[in-house]
């Protein structure tokens, strides 16, 4: 018997010795989750890798959608209401409750409960319907983040009034690239790049010791050239514009960015914001946040933000023409632009406060 368990432990540290010395090679995969492209790369010493990852995207996204009738969020949203706690997985109470932190952080733009909004206004949808006015007037009062309950401890989530929706696409793609990060550095891969629809997540730097070149979509080109280029490592590089989903009703262009106090799609001249910080769930928030209140609301949040968040912000002036305003801390960071950049906020020395 112990001759059987030598031998089988000889064949295990075997296969782990021929798996350690496979040389590190590059891996590529796309497909298709959470309603968007994907693509990711990652430089391992097995494929399977790969297969990991995939399998914790579906799994997330299973759990968060939305649209999806059988997922938690779904079945937490069907349950408002009916004086029913969920007892919902942990990775969906954390969502959640990041969710709420950006709600304080951004006083109160970024809202989880905008699902009943979003719902109306059916942007993915081809057709020519606006929501009424009742509607919408009745949409923001279930929109209320008083009717949300979260218990931490428990996992367990409570929505008050029937009607009342959690939307979590505001944040879902970066927690989601957040994870398979941590998922890639645990297995030993020291560098990869993960594309969630131009959700961007990278991991150490590439294997020549350079590092990763983002570019950030200019707004005003149709191919989707890039404004900039980006020089980073370790970070999340996360954009979200006007340009991504809209609908056009008598001429008039209709964003999927709402307020949750009107029920209505914002207007203004922000035409994209972009989020460079390891922390991919607040840079996704944030993104959205951006997005809704513009420029000015901006620059408010912006200034009690930690160090290691850079922000770009592009507007259209009054001259039609791009302007690009970012963070003090993007300076080394932008290595490239078509436009000039003005920055903005306090110097960073370069010191253990940086992280990108």
């Amino acid at each position: 018997m112990k001759r059987k368990i030598f031998i089988a432990t000889l064949l295990i540290l075997a296969g782990l010795l021929s798996l350690w010395l496979r040389p590190v090679e590059s891996f590529t995969r796309k497909g298709f989750s959470m309603n968007t492209l994907i693509r990711m790369t990652a430089y391992a010493r097995d494929e399977k890798i790969l297969d990991e990852a995939y399998s914790l995207l579906n799994k997330l996204d299973k759990e968060l959608s939305l649209y999806d009738p059988s997922s938690d969020i779904s079945r937490i949203n069907f349950l408002a209401g009916s004086e029913k706690f969920f007892a919902a997985p942990p990775e969906v109470i954390e969502v959640i409750s990041k969710s709420l932190e950006l709600y304080e952080i951004t006083n109160g733009i970024f809202n989880p409960l905008i699902g009943p909004v979003t719902k109306l206004w059916k942007i993915n949808k081809a057709d020519n319907k606006i929501p009424s006015p009742e509607s919408l007037d009745a949409a923001i009062k279930l929109s209320n983040i008083k009717n949300l309950e979260l218990d931490s401890k428990t996992n367990q989530v409570y929505l008050k009034i029937q009607g009342c929706e959690i939307d979590l696409g505001g944040i879902a793609k970066g927690y989601a690239s957040e994870k398979i990060a941590e998922l890639f550095k645990s297995c030993g891969v020291e560098s990869s790049l993960i594309d969630l629809g131009g959700n961007i997540y990278v991991t150490g730097r590439k294997p020549d010791g350079s590092e990763w070149k983002i570019g950030v979509r200019d707004p005003s080109s149709p191919w989707g050239a890039p404004a900039l280029v980006l020089s980073v490592h370790d970070t999340s590089v996360i954009t979200s514009g006007g340009y991504e989903r809209f609908k056009v009703v008598n001429g008039e262009k209709y964003t999927h960015f709402f307020d949750s106090k009107t029920g209505k799609p914002v207007k203004n001249n922000l035409l994209s914001a972009t989020l460079v910080t390891p922390d991919g769930s607040l840079g996704d928030g944030l993104a959205t946040a951006f997005m809704v209140g513009g420029y000015e609301k901006s620059l408010e949040i912006i200034k009690n933000l930690p160090a290691s968040v850079g922000a770009i912000l592009i507007l259209q002036n009054e001259e039609s023409k791009l302007e690009i305003f970012a963070s003090e801390n993007l300076r080394g960071v932008i290595v490239r632009s078509n436009y000039p950049v003005k920055f903005f906020g306090r110097e960073v020395s370069g010191g253990s406060d940086r992280f990108f």
